[in-house]
Formats: C-alpha cells, sequence, structure tokens
C-alpha cells in the first residue's frame, strides 16, 4: 500500500531551471529528445556495459571495485539508482534517508535489490558517502554498511544516460530484472534552496515512495519466479504502513516471509590481490629507455601499492657509449621538400584544422555562393584580428573558394580567436541526440576587453558552436542578423554559440579530447596563461561542456571545469600574438602542450589526477553557482615536463595519422618531426628561407597525411610537399629501446595482475598525496558578481538564460572604458546592438551603417534591403522592403541612397530572375520601358540569390536603376540628386553594371576595381565596372 504523507510545499529556490521540479519524463519541452531515458525504456547496452568506480564501499568484493549495470540484468533484481550532487544543496538531506532504505531494503530481500548512488560535483566522493551515512543514523534510520553503492561519477556518465539535464535533482531511477526503467521521479526536497531549508520531516517522505515503488516490482517479480520455479519458495516482502524504517510506527517497513534463499553474492570474481600485493623488493633497474643520446630513463619496480615504481636518468656510463640521435626521414617532409599556398588574404591566422565532414555546414549553396561539398576537404582557419572563422571549402579542387563567418558577439564569443579543434571523433556509440560530432570550440587570447572598449574582468573563456545545418535544420546553429535560422541561401550567417565558459581568460590553446566516456563528448583541454594566482605562469584547464545549453540560452550550470596547477605553462611573453599546440593522442591518452615560454612540450596523461579541493575561492570567477556546476582544482596528475626540449618557442602541434610522430612548429620557421614515444627529433625543415617566420597553427590532413601550416604576418595557409624520390628511400628507425620495452609490458602485466589496474606508471609521483577537502557551503551560492550573470534573476542561471532587468539597460550611455556599465550584461539583456558595444555599436552592418536592436534576437541595419519577385501576372515587378525600416516600398517609388555607405541588397528573386544595379545612359524619356529592356554586363549577368553589395561614394553616379528583364527598373537615387532621368531606355541601348558580389577584376571596358573592407572579413577587392 502507498502511504501518502503530506509534503511541504518547496521553498523557492535561489535559482532553479524552467523544468522545476516537474517529474515528466521526457522533460517538458524535450519530447523529441531520445537521450532521456523514461519508464518503459531499457538501458541499452552499450550503457549496461560501462563500469563505474565504486567510492564508497571500499571492499564490496566487485573486481577492482568497479559495477557495471549488466551485472544486475538478473531473473528477480531490482536496482535503484540515485541521482545527486555534492555540497549543502537539499539533495544532502534526501541522501541520508536513501542511505538508510538502502541498507534496509537490501538486507530484507536478502541481497536482491541493489541501490547505487550517482555522487558528483567535486570535492571527496568517498567522504561524502560516509556524511550520508551518518546522516541516516542521526535519523533514526538503518546503519548503512554495504549499501548504497556510491559511484564516482567523474565524468557524469551515469547522470547522462540516467537523469539527462534537464531532468531535476534529487532523483531516482527503478530498474527491473531486465533493467527496465519502472518509475522515475524527483525526491521530496527537490525545490528547496539548500541543505537547510528541505526538512527531516520532508526528507523522510522519500521512505515510503521508494518503498512503494520497490516492493511492486520486487514482489511481482518475486511471484513470477516462484511460478517458474514450480512452486518453490522464494524471498516476498510486504509492507506495513504502521512502522517506519526503524521499526516505531508509520513509516512502511519491510518484512521477508517465506525466504528461503540466501543473500545474494554481489561480489563478482572479487579483487584477490591485496594481500599478495605488499612485495618491498624493488626489482632490477631495467635498460635504458632511447637507443641513441642521452638514453632516457631507466626504472625498477615492485609489486605494492605504495612507491611501485622508481625511474632514474640512464646512467651516464651507459649514455656516453651510445651514438647521437641523427635526423632520418620522415614521410610528411621526405628526402626534399617545397611548399604551397593553398589560401590566402587572411587576417592574423592563428590557427588552422580540418573539418570532420565537409559540406554538413555550408551545404551546396550558402550566402549566394554555390558551395560542392563533395569534391575536396575543407579547412577552418582561425583570424585573431578581425575575430573570425574562414572556411577553406573543396581544398585543393577547381571548385576552391574561401569565406568567412562569425559569432554576431564576436566581440565576447571570439574576442581575438587563437585557436580552434574540432570533436572528429565518429562512430563514437553515444546517442545521436546527445553525440557532440561536427562541434568546434575556439580559444580566446583576450581578458573580455570587448575588443578593447572597455576595461577586462576576466570573465573570458573557451566557447562552443555546432556546424552542422545540413542535417539539424531549424536548430539555428547559424543565423541571421535578425536572430532567424539563417535557412534562406541568399542571408549572410553568423555562428551562434552553443555554449560558452568563463574560467580560461588570455587562452592560447585548445584541443578536443576523443575520449568515448562522457555522453556528449565536449570535453577540451586549454591553455590558461592566466592561471596561476602568482602571476609567475598559466595552468591546464580541462573544460566538459557536458550538455550544451544549446542556441539561444545562456545556462551555464551544466558543467565541469577542473585546473591543474601542477602542470605550468608558460606563453612567451616576447611575441604579442601567441598560439600554443595542444592535441590528445587518441590511443596513449597523453595530452602533448607546447610550452612557448620554456621550449618545451609537456606530455600529460589525460585519465590521472584526483580532486583536491574546490576552484570556486582561489578563482573566484566562474560561470554558476549552482552545484551541477562543478569547478575543481585536481593534483597529482601525471606528466612530463621535458617530453620535448630545446625548442625555438614552439606553437603548432600535428599528428600523425598513425599516431607515431609528433610535429611541432617553431614560431620562427622551423618544423620538427618528434617520435611521439620518446620525443626524440627524427627530422626537422627550416621554412624561414621562404620568408616564413611566424608559424603558428598546424594540422595533418585525415585523407591525405599532407601537413598544413599557417604563417601570421603572411597571412596565408601553406602545404608541405614531401619529395619522395623512390620508394623506400625515406624511411626511419624507432629509437625506443626493445630491451626497455619489453621489460615495460612485463612489469606493467605483473603489476596488474597482482595489484590492480592503473598503478603502473612511469610519470607518477607516489608520493603525492590529496586531502580531498569538503568545500564550504556558501561557495556554492555566489557567481562573478561583476557581470551580468550575477543577476538575482533566477533565469539568468537558468534554462531561459534571460535576465528581464537588463532590457532596463537600453538606454545607458556611460561606455568609457573604465565605466561601470557592465557590458556582459548587455548580452545577457538580449543587446547585439547597443551604444557601448565595440566597433558600430556591436552590430555587423556593412561600412556606414546603423543598427537598431531587436530584444533578445539580434538587430537589423539601415542600410540593409530585400529584394523579391512579384508574380503579378499584370504587373510582375521587383518588391524593396527593410526589417529596418519595416516597410516594402511602392514598386514605382524612388530609394535614397547616401554616399559613404556600403549597401547590401540581399537578392530572393530565383533561378532564371538575375537582378542587376546599373547605371542609365542620356536616353529618351519618351522611350516605352516594355520595349526596351535593360542589359547589363555586371558579372554572371546579375544575382538570383545572395547580395549585391553597392558601395557609393565619390564616384557613384547620382542615379542608378535596379533592374530585372520584364520588369520596371527601381529607380535609387543618391542623396543630392536633383532628380534621376526616366527609367526607360531605347532599344540596343548598352547599359553599364554596377559592383556586383565576386565580380572579377578589370570585367569590362573602362573597368575599376575599387578596394574596401566588408566589415569584419578579409580585404575583399571588388569591382566597378562603369562607363562614364
Amino acid at each position: 500500500l502507498f502511504l501518502a504523507l503530506p509534503i511541504l510545499p518547496p521553498a523557492p529556490a535561489a535559482a532553479q531551471t524552467a523544468i522545476g521540479c516537474d517529474a515528466s519524463c521526457p522533460p517538458l519541452g524535450y519530447e523529441s529528445d531520445s537521450s532521456h531515458l523514461c519508464p518503459g525504456m531499457t538501458v541499452d547496452d552499450v550503457a549496461a556495459a560501462r563500469l563505474h568506480s565504486i567510492c564508497h564501499p571500499l571492499n564490496t568484493g566487485f573486481a577492482n571495485n568497479e559495477l557495471s549495470f549488466e551485472s544486475f540484468r538478473e531473473k528477480g533484481r531490482v536496482t535503484v539508482v540515485a541521482n545527486y550532487y555534492t555540497g549543502c544543496e537539499a539533495g544532502r538531506r534526501e541522501s541520508g534517508v536513501y542511505a538508510g532504505i538502502a541498507q534496509r531494503i537490501h538486507d530484507e530481500t536478502g541481497g536482491r535489490v541493489t541501490f547505487v548512488t550517482s555522487l558528483k560535483g567535486g570535492s571527496d566522493c568517498s567522504r561524502w558517502a560516509g556524511v550520508y551515512h551518518e546522516d541516516a543514523v542521526k535519523m533514526g534510520l538503518t546503519r548503512p554498511s554495504t549499501m548504497p553503492l556510491t559511484v564516482s561519477d567523474a565524468s557524469y556518465d551515469l547522470r547522462d544516460r540516467f537523469f539527462t539535464p534537464p531532468y531535476p535533482h534529487p532523483s531516482y531511477v527503478v530498474l527491473d530484472e531486465n533493467l527496465e526503467v519502472t518509475y522515475k521521479s524527483v525526491g521530496p526536497c527537490c525545490g528547496y534552496a539548500s541543505y537547510y531549508d528541505c526538512t527531516n520531516e520532508v526528507a523522510l517522505g522519500l521512505d515510503q515512495m521508494l518503498t512503494d515503488e520497490i516492493m511492486l516490482i520486487y514482489n511481482k517479480q518475486s511471484s513470477s519466479l516462484e511460478e517458474t520455479a514450480g512452486g518453490e519458495e522464494v524471498a516476498m516482502v510486504v509492507t506495513d504502513p504502521t512502522k517506519t524504517s526503524n521499526g516505531e510506527g508509520n513509516g512502511g517497513i519491510a518484512t521477508v516471509v517465506n525466504s528461503t534463499d540466501q543473500p545474494f553474492n554481489d561480489s563478482g570474481s572479487g579483487n584477490q590481490n591485496s594481500v599478495a600485493c605488499q612485495s618491498t623488493e624493488y626489482d632490477d633497474w631495467s635498460a635504458c629507455s632511447k637507443t641513441c643520446g642521452n638514453g632516457g630513463i631507466q626504472f625498477r619496480y615492485r609489486i605494492h601499492s605504495e612507491g611501485t615504481v622508481e625511474t632514474r636518468p640512464c646512467p651516464s656510463e651507459v649514455a656516453s657509449s651510445l651514438p647521437p640521435c641523427e635526423e632520418q626521414c620522415v614521410p610528411e617532409f621526405g628526402n626534399d621538400y617545397s611548399t604551397t599556398v593553398v589560401a590566402s588574404g587572411f587576417d592574423s591566422p592563428r590557427d588552422l584544422a580540418f573539418h570532420p565532414t565537409p559540406g554538413v555546414h555550408l551545404g551546396p549553396y550558402s550566402e549566394g555562393r554555390t558551395f560542392h561539398p563533395d569534391q575536396g576537404e575543407e579547412l577552418w582557419v582561425a583570424n585573431g584580428l578581425n575575430h573570425s572563422v574562414s572556411i577553406v571549402a573543396s581544398l585543393g579542387t577547381k571548385h576552391q573558394t574561401t569565406i568567412s563567418r562569425r559569432d554576431r558577439g564576436y566581440y565576447h564569443y571570439m574576442n581575438n580567436i587563437t585557436a580552434l579543434a574540432f570533436n572528429s571523433v565518429r562512430n563514437s556509440g553515444r546517442n545521436p541526440d546527445q553525440d557532440s560530432f561536427n562541434y568546434f570550440a575556439v580559444c580566446n587570447d583576450n581578458l573580455n576587453d570587448y575588443a578593447g572598449s572597455k576595461n577586462p574582468n576576466l570573465f573570458m573563456g573557451p566557447t562552443l558552436y555546432d556546424t552542422d545545418t545540413v542535417n539539424k535544420k531549424g536548430r539555428k546553429n547559424t543565423v541571421n542578423r535578425i536572430g532567424e535560422d539563417c535557412s534562406d541561401p541568399a542571408d549572410e550567417c553568423f555562428f551562434l554559440h552553443a555554449d560558452m565558459l568563463h574560467e580560461a581568460p588570455a587562452c592560447i590553446g585548445i584541443t578536443h579530447d576523443p575520449e568515448v566516456e562522457t555522453a556528449y563528448g565536449t570535453v577540451y583541454w586549454a591553455f590558461d596563461t592566466t592561471g596561476d594566482n602568482s602571476g609567475g605562469a598559466g595552468q591546464l584547464v580541462r573544460f566538459d561542456f557536458s550538455q550544451p545549453h544549446g542556441p539561444g540560452s545562456m545556462d551555464h550550470s551544466i558543467a565541469v571545469v577542473r585546473r591543474y596547477p601542477e602542470v605550468k605553462l608558460y606563453e612567451d611573453e616576447s611575441n604579442e600574438h601567441g598560439h600554443a599546440g595542444m592535441i590528445v593522442h587518441p590511443t596513449k591518452r597523453i595530452l602533448y602542450v607546447a610550452n612557448p615560454g620554456e621550449g618545451t612540450v609537456v606530455a600529460v596523461h589525460t585519465d590521472t589526477g584526483r580532486y583536491s579541493r574546490t576552484a570556486r575561492d582561489e578563482y573566484p570567477i566562474f560561470s554558476n553557482r549552482l552545484p551541477s556546476f562543478e569547478y575543481s582544482i585536481y593534483e597529482c596528475v601525471e606528466q612530463q615536463e621535458d617530453f620535448a626540449t630545446g625548442l625555438d618557442s614552439p606553437s603548432g602541434l600535428a599528428l600523425s595519422l598513425d599516431g607515431t610522430r609528433l610535429f611541432v612548429a617553431e614560431r620562427g620557421g622551423r618544423i620538427v618531426a618528434l617520435e611521439a614515444e620518446t620525443g626524440v627529433v627524427l627530422q626537422s625543415i627550416d621554412l624561414s628561407q621562404f620568408g616564413y617566420t611566424s608559424i603558428l597553427g598546424l594540422a595533418i590532413s585525415p585523407e591525405t597525411g599532407d601537413l598544413y601550416f599557417v604563417d601570421m604576418d603572411t597571412n596565408k595557409v601553406l602545404k608541405i610537399n614531401a619529395a619522395r624520390i623512390t620508394e623506400g628511400e625515406c624511411t626511419y628507425q624507432s629509437l625506443i629501446s626493445a630491451e626497455f620495452q619489453t621489460a615495460f609490458d612485463t612489469a606493467q602485466l605483473r603489476v596488474d595482475l597482482e595489484c590492480g589496474k592503473n598503478l603502473f606508471s612511469l610519470a607518477r609521483d607516489y608520493s603525492c598525496k590529496v586531502d580531498g577537502s569538503i568545500p564550504n557551503g556558501t561557495l556554492f551560492e555566489q557567481v562573478h558578481t561583476n557581470t551580468g550573470y550575477a543577476s538575482d534573476n533566477p533565469d539568468v542561471q537558468s534554462m531561459a538564460g534571460m535576465d528581464e532587468a537588463a532590457a532596463l539597460l537600453a538606454n545607458r550611455t556611460d561606455c568609457e572604458y573604465a565605466s561601470e556599465l557592465n557590458l556582459d550584461a548587455l548580452l545577457l539583456g538580449g543587446y547585439y546592438c547597443h551604444i557601448c558595444l565595440p566597433q558600430n555599436h556591436g552590430s555587423s552592418c556593412d561600412a556606414g551603417g546603423t543598427c537598431a536592436n531587436v530584444q533578445w534576437q539580434g538587430f537589423t541595419c539601415d542600410n540593409e534591403y530585400y529584394v523579391d519577385f512579384d508574380f503579378n501576372v499584370n504587373d510582375p515587378s521587383l518588391m524593396i522592403s527593410s526589417l529596418h525600416h519595416d516597410r516594402t516600398y511602392p514598386k514605382d517609388g524612388v530609394l535614397e541612397l547616401s554616399r559613404g555607405v556600403t549597401y547590401r541588397f540581399t537578392v530572393r528573386t530565383g533561378s532564371g530572375r538575375p537582378v542587376s544595379i546599373v547605371t542609365p545612359p542620356n536616353i529618351s524619356p519618351k522611350a516605352s520601358l516594355m520595349e526596351s529592356p535593360m542589359k547589363s554586363r555586371s558579372s554572371h549577368g546579375g544575382a538570383v540569390s545572395g547580395p549585391i553589395l553597392l558601395r557609393v561614394d565619390d564616384a557613384t553616379p547620382p542615379c542608378l536603376h535596379m533592374t530585372l528583364a520584364g520588369t520596371r527598373p527601381v529607380t535609387l537615387m543618391i542623396k543630392g540628386a536633383d532628380e534621376c532621368p526616366g527609367s526607360s531606355v531605347e532599344p540596343g541601348d548598352d547599359m553599364n553594371g554596377v559592383p556586383g558580389v565576386g565580380a572579377p577584376e578589370g570585367e569590362g571596358s573602362g573597368a575599376k576595381c575599387i578596394s574596401f573592407i566588408r566589415g569584419y572579413f578579409a580585404l575583399v577587392f571588388v569591382c566597378f565596372v562603369f562607363t562614364i
């Protein structure tokens, strides 16, 4: 029977998601998202097979103290999963109740009901689990001992598979013997702001709630088992609604009847090695690791959990007998080499990366231009000075072309972009609605000064984008100025960020982690030059965007940021604009980081390090104050600080396709090929002889294996052409000692078998210990108080992501560099156009245009017009309209233009209806329009879908006409002209085209090419074809 306990109305939480505590599954508004595990659904095989580390209790008997849900797929078994975060939020009150319930029901059912806790949010997992057990005792519940099994959900895998955000917390799932969800709901403390707001009386309501649901399915399965067993007795459980968990009334205690079962064995194979792993004697020293040079290192080991491995440099008497490490030949350089300029005209390029799926972003048509997604690769280039990304499409084919694109709020989201990286992991096994394949992140070398217009506040970090517009139409991965999905092939498109985190200002390097443990695959590593609070060095930072908040939201509550202060990184202070390459080896799980200021490459073992403490105290600028946002400091990470040394300001990094060679660019012009195993130089080339002395990013073609690089000062992307005179001439030998490798493999296998996995390491400091302190609960109530993200409005930290109070900022004019006005607040308030935002009020209007803000959506420009075709049978005509002026102009009207302004006419007339802008000659006013169709010599015969950019300057004639054959011309009159001649022309009159996008240089008689800057992109040359 279900005993309905009274639930007190929840106190208002300081910040709740828009979902609140609605237990609907899937959550309201997420009905089409297949990633939500709801009643009636079964845990998929991939999720069931995953291993999860149990942090408490420590001696469960499971092999390596790891559980998989597959082991719970058994007749008569019930599994319960709880969703908690560390900290003093309301879930902590419930967690004690859950621990008491877990032990009681597990014991009463002979071990056939297993309880699992997903614990996350930083802090020491085992210590928190102990706190929950103490809470259970304090509330008079059964003393926990073997239950629940608390999982250190450091990768947030359990949360994202069983309780996919925005499903509320604390929350619970009950699984039957087939791992089918029979029940899913939130706990009674959901909606309370803190541990202190939810009382014991409220939290204890969880006892009856879970007991009823668990016993309902347990007894049903037990009855089925008894029938299958042919009448043999099977454990059955009934509930007595008059008793509590400790037998003292009104709690629904469960009692066992007809039990002949022995307690279920949870132990699996167990760990039989704890006694054996106690040897104090070390084995002999190994051979030296390298066959040349200084010989590398030696190691020795013992079968013991403490101080398992010791290392030392190769003894000098051995190293002195080794030959020097001489350069060999790698296929990316060849016996000889040359360079080819792939593309040019960039604006201080810093990095480059190949898109994993060419064409998925641009499709066959975008911004009035034709692309060929099935032809060649696609290379993306980060432009630092104009805060954009250039896309080189159909690389190396006759269709190669370049288009540039950026965020409408580039001054925050792409400010001095210095690195970019894609998630290129195909077939990851992730749910398609969670997989972030084809996403990319950018790193911004800026302290958040809004393109130099505002005193920096350090609220800056990497920005995440989803590039897929072909398969995700309507998703708003790109938008037009007004904020609508950029689905019209004629519109100018802008990136719309999928997420941003703010813990790495002045970031000069970023790379994606190809791990497949997290549900979304949004883990990136970044080089934060401001990381060391003492000012001496930067730091390595791991960003897991987890579930991206998606286009149009400002919710940063679901993310994980971890700092690694022991990995000290230094920028090259002698160069104003820097780049530090980073790349993760996909099988070794080693992160290589260029360390420009030290002249080294650091090798970090990505899956090492342990939680030490919260970062919220030492680094008080962070993205969100909720417990679901983890901001931690990790220590005892395994690293090789001197993996490669003696480099001159190393910048870009790239791995060969087979992962055996690491390429390092030296800014001054040299590129070095290292053996990825040893860090020894295999070959180097010097490109300074060709004038390339500012090499930054490197990239390897995933199709050909060719090496590409950017040179910042010449604004070029180049390819290395490797010359191989004859097959087999370009070879190299590995420099790792075979004897050392054999000793390493043998030692690792032995330690794994006798002591357990992940204990043997040549890079570990076995003396390193962490305290794992429990943080002050008040740290989870603060956020960066000098930004718009600090609003008291709960929506600011939630799914809604909009602060209505920020609308009051519309009339602020205190735009000075050091004024109190915070520009982050403008973005949060829905401003893309504001007098205080940089460079033309923050807008991307073409030169001379003025913007108007459209709250929460975007902006309009007074120099942008749309050109459509009116299909009226009796009078077909061109229709000119303006969003900014909110009007459609009469077909016989005159559109007045001003000198010094570049006008954008976005043509949407469609195929077969090319639109041109022409200058009329001296014509007879009596001529008939329909009898004398105007002719245009502008390039490509005019525009049918896309922009015509018209720059009106002193050389522009006072009168122009926009024409489409068979329609009445539209008169464009330059401001100051007395009047324009008639629109009609005599038959045969030769009209002259005016500039359109992409007009080739020198076309037509008297062609005049004029250069201008298209707002934020690279320098563009447009031909004005006149006969004047």
